[in-house]
């Protein structure tokens, strides 16, 4: 290809706002168990992820079950993230959940303090892989990974101090964390440049699943009115996919008026499966429960294309189930 013909096809791509990267990355949440469904989950991402590139993988909470991990040291790092995801190269985006944050196994969130440990094993130098990445509790990165002209701002956020339980310690106090995240987000995001922006979390602010939609959690009247509250005044509207956790489903829901034009994924079924409880309750493009599964998620130019993956927990035979493209106007 002659010199004229390359600067043509450069300014025909900046013209048409098209680019030639593209991001593509595994969203899974609630997964560490241990268990013989997270290994045939990690199985099956790591064979879609031979025919089809798979730069990162985002985890959505839940990391580490039933109750976290006692110390950056815990055993529980080997066995429930470092030897099932051993066949995979590319690095995890972690965020925190309820599980990761308790002292029971009833997952009640009431000691954030846990949480500090899974920070901290970001930091060792001698862990079984570099592939934990949790450099805070809340972060931003931008991809392509290491790129200087990012396609996509991600904003790994906090929800167990905002959504969970009253926890005793200061430091996680609902009022003072809240308004720490909040202002941490918007100075992030109007510092955000790349033209695509996601944020994920583990709890969710509209789910058709068991837990449901913030603000009526479990069907208490204002249970994660706060974490509600939060992500309509600084997420919604100004980020363009909210990917969550917490129901152990998988979930593509549509925009709705309150959250202007941002949409929302619940990918929750990386190590446990449930029922959806109320399917009507939002309106969706694709949901499925009482299965195992994961998004993968490719971002190119103006569109996001997401591909929802189920797999089998007896035989661990994976597919295929819905893939939907939106494009950015």
């Amino acid at each position: 290809m002659n010199r004229i013909r390359q600067l043509f096809l450069a300014t025909s791509l900046v013209a048409t706002g098209a680019m030639a990267e593209s991001v593509s990355f595994i969203a899974i949440g609630d997964m560490g168990t241990g268990s013989d469904k997270q290994y045939k989950v990690a199985n099956a991402i790591e064979n879609l992820c031979q025919q089809k590139a798979c730069d990162f993988a985002i985890g959505l909470g839940d990391n580490i079950y039933e109750a976290g991990v006692d110390s950056s040291r815990d055993d529980s790092f080997q066995s429930k993230f470092e030897q099932p995801y051993a066949g995979l190269a590319f690095p995890f985006f972690m965020s925190l959940g309820n599980h990761d944050n308790s002292h029971f196994a009833s997952g009640g969130g009431l000691d954030n303090f846990k949480g500090e440990y899974q920070v901290a094993y970001h930091y060792r130098d001698d862990r079984g892989s570099d592939k934990w990445r949790m450099p805070n509790r809340y972060y931003h990165f931008t991809a392509p990974l290491e790129s200087e002209e990012p396609l996509v701002d991600f904003l790994a956020l906090d929800s167990n101090p905002i959504a969970g339980g009253l926890d005793w310690d200061y430091q996680y106090w609902r009022k003072p964390y809240t308004a720490k995240h909040k202002d941490w987000i918007k100075s992030t995001l109007s510092n955000a440049n790349a033209p695509w922006k996601i944020a994920f979390a583990h709890h969710p602010l509209r789910s058709n699943g068991r837990h449901g939609n913030a603000g009526f959690y479990d069907g208490l009247a204002g249970s994660g009115k706060d974490w509600q509250k939060l992500i309509k005044e600084t997420v919604c509207d100004k980020v363009d996919v909210l990917i969550t956790g917490h129901d152990h489903d998988l979930q593509w829901l549509k925009p709705n008026s309150d959250c202007g034009k941002t949409f929302f994924i619940v990918s929750g079924a990386g190590g446990k499966t449930r029922s959806l409880t109320n399917p009507d309750r939002n309106p969706a493009w694709w949901q499925v429960g009482d299965s195992l599964g994961f998004f993968r998620i490719q971002i190119e130019g103006n569109q996001f294309t997401g591909e929802a993956y189920v797999v089998n927990a007896e035989s661990g035979q994976w597919e295929l189930a819905y893939s939907n493209t939106i494009r950015k106007h």
